[in-house]
């Protein structure tokens, strides 16, 4: 979805939804896999996604620049899964062209830490 045009995305509702989904799809694993991880390895109690991230982060698991840019995620995981306002295409849109390296980086530092275990 990457390479159409800022347009054809705002006029497109099947594309917009299909972004949203995977948006909020790749967030949630990233929750998941942080709340996994904490209470595998007891790092304490979280009542809140932001909570399991920073768990990771107070641990050295993973980056506070990726622990930051992860919690972002989850409030913009949580605008899109329950609507809190109107959904900008804009801003969707943006993120899906220039602002997902942080879940590469979430990958490689979870996978750099398996290994060291």
């Amino acid at each position: 979805m990457r390479e159409i045009s800022k347009a054809e995305y705002i006029d497109d509702i099947v594309r917009q939804r299909a972004v949203e989904r995977s948006l909020m799809n790749a967030i949630q694993c990233c929750i998941d896999l942080a709340g996994h991880i904490r209470a595998t390895e007891e790092l304490g109690t979280a009542e809140t996604s932001r909570e399991e991230i920073e768990a990771l982060v107070d641990a050295g698991i993973i980056s506070a620049e990726t622990g930051t840019k992860l919690a972002e995620a989850v409030g913009f995981r949580n605008h899109l899964a329950y609507r809190y306002g109107d959904v900008d295409h804009d801003i969707v849109y943006d993120v899906l062209q220039e602002d997902l390296e942080w879940i590469d980086r979430f990958q490689q530092e979870i996978a750099m830490w398996f290994r060291d275990q």
